[in-house]
């Protein structure tokens, strides 16, 4: 059996290769180093020769001859004609500390020796202002941070110019004219902390005495100078700590500005494509955004949280270009987190408020948690919202969508069905009890009298009927789908469902995300590669898969691999194991959606399928969700389809249409395709036998 896992090595454990390049740090002796900018000669440049001796250096940075000529020059004091820069070459101690021209140090008696990673906090001096205020008491308070506000507690620990800091951390930042001296400082702060695996500690014998002259960037052009210093440092593979640190910087110099958009100063897509044209890439739109939202989208399940259900959500979302703030839950017992994902909204996201309550699929107990408490929040925010947005599945949403629709009737609801719900895909009825008596009598009471009877217990009958009859749009996949979903109720209830019914089709995501993520899967160019992407389902599965090659191979066609990626299990590896075909089949586990796309847009042939409705329903209310994330890549696309299925009426000329069960038209549809790419059908170096 042949089973492909490929790592992407953007996502390697980069805090293991940061340690590793850290262990080739050369190690210095311990002592500080102190750079000090002097722009003229003064009594704190005295002060600090007078300081420099044993493990102590001065290393003055002037372009002023008669500074430079005032400063003694011996072992541990070395004047430099130029920059900070040109200084941290002759850094000779483990811990350095850089000073502006008025800013005096003095070191007590019997420093310690510190670890060459340790990060040392000194006392303050002179320093009156609120950033010295704050600092000093932080000195006093501070412990260790914990990991839910390490952000808070470095940006604390760097208000002043105070700390000193690994030598080995000289270069994370390259002092840059065009921002004051305190925002160098404040970046080489940030960049060394946020890098840095050593002890933080403090020392009483090492004193800063003034401070910074404040220099906090005020104009658009001096913060975005800043906010790109950070982002080159994000683009870096950093672990998760340095990124949230960062990241946290990155949100604190937006602020301003969000400011100046709000009072008019610039405006938003002029500073967008200000940022993105100095090559800012991780732009802070939620900082940007803060306060837009008119609209709420209720998505029970929804990114970082990988679910085809949130990841189309958030795909309406990016296509409807309206800046959301979100309702979503904790789903981390159930659904794997791909933080990625959050590309397909980052652009349009105000807030995104993430509950906790239980996470089940349809538990009534789940649905009344996010209910209850979605609502709560919604009432906190209710004067910023015009709209609500929910989608099914999951049942939650539409639950919730109603309980704010029916207390505040102003408010527009939009619902949208991904499938029907009442029914399975083998035409059986969906179950699960409303564990509430009063809540159901409370529905009869807010109903006209002539809907009461299409009340009962079952969670996935009101989730149909509550948007039905309450929602002022309902937007639904594809017509069967439409028709399928309704047909169970009298032609009054019908002919209101059609009234507020849009058809819309799954989005495809824009060209941009199919490079987003960088796959490393091998290909071998000179096969035609296909490629299915999905589950397996009772409907849908291995045999599909072994089908299309076995018709291929009779008809002495060999040239071709089919790459599978899906939910691997027991029964597919056995099915596998023992196929005649499986030299033509290559089985692969699930990749992350962003890697999905990429190896979308590479590949020859991508095959979605129709799920097998004929003899179970009257016809096909179904469209692969996979079809229009396939229709966004550069790949054709092979779909074997049902008769009279919205997919076998699908015109595209990208798009290849095969009946399902009409096998002898496989191999004419396959040689069509392969002619397209150019690429031969039968190779003598590729015949293989069965075992």
């Amino acid at each position: 059996m042949k089973i492909d896992f490929k790592i992407n090595m953007q996502d390697v454990n980069s805090d293991y290769i940061n340690k590793e390049i850290d262990a080739f740090a050369a190690d210095l002796p311990p002592g500080v180093s102190v750079i000090q900018n002097a722009d003229r000669w003064n009594e704190s440049l005295e002060h600090n020769i007078g300081q420099a001796a044993g493990d102590i250096q001065l290393i003055v940075a002037s372009y002023d001859d008669s500074v430079l000529a005032g400063v003694p020059g011996h072992d541990n004091i070395i004047p430099v004609r130029g920059t900070v820069e040109d200084a941290k070459l002759h850094v000779k101690f483990s811990h350095f500390i850089i000073l502006d021209d008025h800013q005096t140090i003095r070191f007590g008696s019997g420093h310690a020796e510190w670890k060459q990673t340790d990060i040392i906090m000194c006392g303050l001096e002179g320093a009156e202002s609120a950033d010295g205020r704050i600092y000093r008491h932080f000195l006093e308070t501070s412990g260790r941070p914990e990991a839910d506000d390490a952000p808070r507690f470095y940006e604390n620990l760097i208000r002043e110019n105070t700390v000193l800091i690994p030598s080995r951390k000289l270069f994370v930042h390259e002092f840059n004219h065009a921002l004051s001296f305190r925002m160098n400082i404040w970046l080489q702060q940030i960049l060394a902390v946020s890098t840095s695996r050593g002890r933080l500690g403090q020392t009483e014998s090492v004193r800063i005495h003034g401070e910074p002259d404040r220099g906090f960037p005020d104009t658009v052009e001096a913060l975005l100078t800043v906010i790109s210093h950070i982002d080159s440092a994000l683009q870096k593979r950093y672990d998760t700590g340095a990124t949230a640190l960062l990241e946290h910087f990155n949100e604190q110099f937006t602020v301003p500005l969000k400011n100046m958009l709000d009072r008019g100063e610039i405006g938003k897509d002029a500073l967008i494509a200000q940022m993105k044209r100095l090559g800012i890439k991780n732009i802070h739109y939620k900082t940007l955004n803060k306060g837009d939202a008119k609209k709420l989208v209720l998505a029970y399940c929804f990114p970082p949280y990988n679910d085809t259900s949130g990841n189309v959500m958030a795909k309406r979302i990016h296509e409807s270009g309206e800046i959301v703030d979100i309702i979503s839950n904790n789903m981390d017992r159930i659904r794997s987190r791909d933080d990625k994902l959050l590309n397909l909204v980052s652009e349009l996201l105000d807030s995104q408020f993430m509950l906790d309550g239980p996470q089940a699929f349809s538990s009534w107990g789940s649905i009344e948690s996010y209910m209850q408490d979605g609502y709560q929040l919604f009432l906190s925010h209710r004067d910023k919202y015009e709209e609500i947005y929910s989608r099914a599945m999951f049942t939650q949403s539409h639950f919730l969508g109603f309980e704010i629709k029916r207390h505040n009737p102003q408010v527009k609801w939009v619902a949208e069905f991904s499938d029907p719900l009442h029914k399975d895909v083998n035409a059986e009825q969906r179950y699960a009890p409303v564990e509430d008596d009063e809540y159901l009598e409370g529905l009869k009471r807010d109903l006209d009298p002539e809907y009461h009877r299409l009340i009962s217990d079952n969670v996935f009958n009101l989730c149909e009927v509550l948007p039905f009859i309450h929602a002022d749009e309902l937007i639904f996949t594809n017509t069967h789908q439409l028709e399928y979903m309704m047909e169970r109720f009298d032609p009054e209830l019908q002919e209101l469902i059609r009234k507020k019914a849009v058809i819309s089709q799954h989005p495809t995501p824009p060209k941009s995300l199919y490079s987003l993520v960088q796959s490393y899967y091998t290909l071998d160019d000179t096969v035609i590669n296909l490629a299915y992407f999905g589950n397996f389902y009772d409907t849908r599965g291995f045999r599909q898969i072994e089908l299309v090659a076995r018709q291929l191979y009779d008809r002495k066609i060999n040239n071709f691999r089919i790459h599978v990626f899906t939910n691997l299990n027991g029964r597919t590896v056995q099915l596998h194991r023992n196929s005649d075909f499986k030299d033509y089949i290559i089985l692969n586990p699930y990749v992350p959606y962003f890697e999905f796309l990429n190896l979308a847009d590479t590949l020859d042939i991508l095959m979605i399928f129709d799920a097998q409705t004929i003899g179970i329903k009257p016809f096909n209310p179904y469209v692969p969700s996979k079809l229009s994330d396939c229709r966004g890549s550069s790949s054709f696309v092979w779909a074997f389809t049902e008769p009279g299925s919205v997919l076998d009426g699908t015109v595209d000329d990208n798009i290849a249409i095969t009946r399902q069960h009409d096998y002898h038209e496989y191999a004419g549809a396959f040689h069509t395709l392969a002619g397209r790419l150019g690429k031969e059908l039968y190779r003598a170096d590729m015949i293989t036998c069965p075992d």
